[in-house]
């Protein structure tokens, strides 16, 4: 009994390598190793771990002459392996005409299917395998043009979705649907537009297909174009006439969706085909809005110089500054500033874009925001005794000119002069006394000490404020004389005093004599 099983185990154990030797030899093309391995036991349709036959592998590897032998040895051609491929699809799928010929005359079924129903024109269609899509066309009686896979795409689905367009072109001329949609309410246009497939783009626009057809979720080709960033396909349509501005179920055009991406190259088409610049999405925003949210820059800098509404308001009441504000996006706020965004606009909880930037801890935004609000303040409405304008912190007369060196090293010598005072001259509260002498807001004020990093934090708020104020100085102005006579208008004489004092002895002779005592530095 004992010899027995070992015998049997001996003759399986051989059976099994020859099976392993025969699926090698198939997929190395080796016809010789395949004539010589089938005159050994084995079964014929062994599988592998992906449930593939020997013929399997023949069929995709186009060798009739393996096949033959194969066939000779009565192998299955209708065999299965786990993804539901037969021989005859592999073979369509590979591009080998003479397989599939060969396995249509042995009877393989020509209405085959896998496990996701692609058919035999589909599986030739899908991977551009011309010469199997005529045979098919030439030899089938019922060559099922328009049966659909699991998705509902047809076989001039998926040449339209792998960008083949003499496959396209073929099918359509055969009588394929060219307007066929999937699951999702997509056509071949829209899946073309989407990978870019230009010729094929072209080619269905030729065929007549609907270029405003519009997809489960409203999405027309344009849409679809836009989102891929597939400048080329977008411009096609838009040169074939489709619509520039249907908007999808969550109400954007493909304006919205350019714009939300950066692509300046589909804007600037949407623009030049009547796109509409400020269009009201359902949700209030504009492309300005989208491109502010996406942090796009550039996108935001060519909607701004094309004409877009810097003050457009959403649902909630809520304009592109309050959005690069509340998102903390410096760059596109000093944009928006320097166009000349409303910088004073309420969104629905009242707050403006300055309270947001505060609320967010912005401080390089909150500071530009304040820095706008004061560019022209203050108001002309003194004057000195010869009548000229020499009103406080603002626009008083020229007493001096500087150099550019000058310049610059005056910079530098004030913004140390006004970290002394503030960091080491005023005492907490100080700073916002000197804050109101100089006509800052009550808001203006809150956000700038919004940031608060510990009891020192008045330090830091009033160096800031000071900074802040300097920035809107005219070149007229001598800054040091101001705020001189800012601190002894605060009842800091003290410190204006010492301050004055100190500069004459360090900066003698920086500045050129003024005309009223012909030496001192605030004067």
């Amino acid at each position: 009994m004992a010899d027995a099983e070992e015998a049997l185990s001996h003759v399986s154990a051989r059976v099994l390598k020859n099976e392993l030797m025969l699926h090698e030899a198939v997929i190395k093309n080796d016809a010789e190793g395949v004539r010589k391995v089938l005159k050994e036991p084995l079964d014929v349709n062994s599988r592998n771990n992906y449930g593939r036959a020997p013929i399997h592998w023949a069929a995709s590897r186009g060798n009739t002459e393996i096949m033959e032998m194969l066939i000779a040895a009565k192998c299955d051609i209708e065999a299965r392996d786990k993804y539901g491929m037969r021989p005859i699809l592999m073979a369509a799928w590979h591009g080998h005409r003479d397989a599939v010929q060969m396995l249509i005359n042995c009877g393989a079924s020509l209405v085959a299917v896998n496990k996701k129903q692609y058919t035999l024109l589909m599986c030739a269609a899908r991977n551009n395998r011309v010469d199997v899509l005529e045979l098919l066309l030439e030899t089938l009686e019922d060559v099922r043009l328009d049966a659909t896979d699991a998705e509902q795409q047809t076989a001039l689905f998926h040449a339209a979705q792998g960008g083949h367009a003499a496959v396209v072109q073929r099918l359509a001329a055969a009588g394929a649907r060219a307007d066929v949609r999937d699951k999702q309410g997509k056509t071949p246009l829209h899946v073309a537009c989407e990978r870019g497939h230009l010729d094929v783009v072209e080619l269905l626009v030729r065929l007549g297909v609907d270029t405003n057809a519009q997809d489960e979720d409203g999405n027309t080709p344009l849409h679809v174009a836009c989102d891929g960033q597939q400048t080329r396909a977008a411009q096609a349509l838009l040169d074939a006439g489709c619509l520039t501005d249907p908007e999808n179920k969550k109400g954007f055009t493909p304006l919205h969706v350019a714009a939300s991406l950066g692509c300046r190259g589909i804007i600037e088409s949407l623009l030049q085909h009547g796109s509409c610049i400020n269009h009201h999405g359902k949700n209030g925003n504009t492309p300005l809005h989208m491109a502010c949210q996406a942090n796009k820059l550039e996108t935001v800098e060519l909607l701004v110089s094309k004409g877009a509404d810097l003050n457009a308001l959403n649902v909630r009441l809520q304009s592109p500054i309050h959005i690069a504000a509340e998102q903390g996006y410096t760059e596109i706020c000093k944009l928006l500033l320097a166009a000349g965004a409303n910088i004073d606009q309420r969104e629905q909880g009242g707050k403006t874009p300055l309270y947001i930037a505060a609320r967010g801890s912005f401080t390089a935004i909150v500071d530009m925001i304040i820095k706008t609000a004061r560019l022209d303040y203050p108001a002309n409405d003194a004057a000195d005794e010869d009548g000229e304008g020499a009103e406080r912190g603002g626009r008083g007369r020229r007493r001096w000119q500087l150099s550019r060196e000058e310049a610059a090293t005056g910079n530098e010598r004030l913004r140390a002069v006004l970290w002394k005072v503030a960091y080491k001259q005023l005492a907490p509260g100080e700073w916002k006394r000197l804050a109101h002498h100089w006509a800052f807001t009550d808001e203006q004020i809150k956000a700038i000490e919004h940031q608060y990093t510990g009891p020192s934090s008045y330090k830091e708020h009033g160096f800031r404020m000071m900074l802040i104020w300097a920035h809107g100085l005219g070149p007229e102005v001598n800054p040091i004389k101001e705020l001189y006579e800012s601190l002894t208008a605060i009842d800091k004489k003290g410190v204006a005093d010492a301050l004055r004092k100190k500069l004459d002895q360090e900066n003698e002779g920086r500045y050129r004599k003024c005309r009223n005592c012909n030496s001192c530095s605030i004067c």
